[in-house]
């Protein structure tokens, strides 16, 4: 289980970082309100991998304790 948790991080993380190079392209082309709309998924994105980080921490917890 613990794979699949940091399997899933990863993959967050691969995602936070397009979401920024879409923010990035889209501040060229000045659109404003997608920024927002991206930014916003950004912040989500970036609250997801901290539970998770935190999901870890227990899981590696756990383990020393048994």
């Amino acid at each position: 289980m613990e794979h699949l948790i940091i399997d899933l991080k990863e993959n967050l993380i691969n995602r936070r970082k397009n979401e920024v190079i879409k923010i990035e392209e889209l501040s060229k082309e000045g659109f404003k309100d997608l920024i927002l709309i991206f930014s916003g998924k950004i912040f989500e994105l970036d609250s997801i991998i901290k539970t998770l980080d935190e999901l870890i921490i227990y899981i590696e917890k756990t383990k020393q304790i048994q």
